[in-house]
């Protein structure tokens, strides 16, 4: 490419970037898109290369392809210096996820943790006969009809000390959930 060198900097730096920009820039883009393959991007990182080419004005070579070369090395370190924000953006993103994972784990677990606690007080501080029927319902697996059998009561007496275990328990962890 020949780039028309009538001008330099220092007579009117206005001009000069502007026969400059007109004969580089579809050059520019083209080399951002190759790297990119992204045209916006390649827009968008071709405006600040030229900023920082108008930046730079009095130190451009001379020669037209020492300059053309000068200015897509500029559009390339542009295109890296995007790269490195965008794998500094991901890291942080990664981190903050991880944060808010670990977060939320160490909640939900004292969130269990809190609501086992309550449950287990409860049930230790009903009456013996309520306790063993609902241990042995929820934990043993055992039906009303087979812990009405097996302690030798009715199985409406098993219904009615399991309810009450229930009832109790939907209560305290109804004012648990409440306060979360």
């Amino acid at each position: 490419m020949r780039i028309n060198s009538k001008h330099s900097p220092s007579s009117d730096p206005e001009m000069y970037f502007d026969r400059l920009f007109k004969e580089t820039y579809a050059n520019t883009v083209a080399y951002l898109e190759k790297i990119s393959s992204d045209k916006e991007l390649a827009l968008d990182l071709a405006q600040e290369a030229y900023l920082k080419v108008w930046q730079k004005l009095d130190l451009l070579p001379e020669d037209g392809e020492e300059m053309l070369r000068y200015i897509l090395i500029i559009a390339r370190n542009c295109f890296l210096d995007h790269l490195k924000g965008m794998l500094k953006e991901k890291k942080q993103q990664d981190a903050y996820a991880t944060v808010y994972i670990e977060t939320s784990a160490a909640a939900n677990y004292m969130e269990i943790k809190e609501q086992q606690q309550i449950i287990d007080h409860t049930i230790n501080t009903q009456e013996a006969s309520a306790r063993r029927f609902y241990l042995l319902n929820r934990e043993e697996g055992l039906t009303y009809k087979e812990i009405a059998l097996q302690e030798g009561v009715s199985e409406k007496t098993v219904e009615r000390y399991i309810g009450r275990v229930l009832r109790t328990l939907r209560t305290r962890l109804a004012s648990f959930l409440f306060l979360w």
